[in-house]
């Protein structure tokens, strides 16, 4: 088990990806992703372990600091590793990578250090789309994804906490700025 804080798409990009996941699926692309309970997302931190409650507080008052945040998926591409991982990846803006470097600051000053890939100056932002395929369906998956709808604009709407593999959402907060009443 490991937890993870990740970034959630508006409903309607939701809904792309999930579609593109069904997409897969009906072209016999078998990704757990669906049936582990898994979202559509970007991860903004990984841990092998973590205690919950001391996370909380931080994410929910970044959460109450931060506007959705628009982004645009224009890419696709597969992790060099064993088990074959397919993912979209984001246009890379400014804001992301200060939400990232804001994440890994607040946690960082918890004594909450994440996996390497995922600190700043090393993270791949990227949303998944497919994991654990054998190697002859990775070349298929990245060329369906290729013709797929999924691409453009979207919100990132919610950032939270799960546990996973199996995925167990343990709490997210939406991305809200708060506005002071004059």
């Amino acid at each position: 088990m490991g937890f993870a804080v990740e970034l959630h798409f508006d409903p309607q990009a939701e809904m792309r990806v999930r579609s593109l996941w069904d997409e897969l699926a009906r072209q016999g692309i078998r990704s757990p992703l669906p049936q582990i309970g898994s979202r559509p997302h970007i991860s903004v931190a990984v841990f092998d372990r973590i205690d919950p409650t001391r996370v909380r507080p931080e994410l929910e008052e970044l959460a109450s600091t931060l506007s959705p945040l628009p982004l645009t998926l224009d890419a696709v591409g597969a992790f060099p590793a064993k088990d074959g991982v397919v993912f979209l990846t984001p246009v890379v803006t400014p804001q992301l990578l200060e939400l990232h470097q804001s994440v890994h600051a607040r946690l960082d000053a918890l004594g909450l250090r994440a996996l390497e890939h995922y600190r700043p100056g090393r993270w791949v932002p990227h949303c998944t789309v497919a994991i654990d395929l054998p190697r002859e369906q990775v070349i298929p998956a990245l060329e369906i994804c290729r013709c797929s709808r999924v691409f453009g604009s979207l919100m990132l709407a919610e950032i939270g906490l799960v546990e996973y593999r199996p995925v167990r959402p343990i709490y997210s907060f939406p991305l809200r700025e708060l506005r002071l009443e004059s």
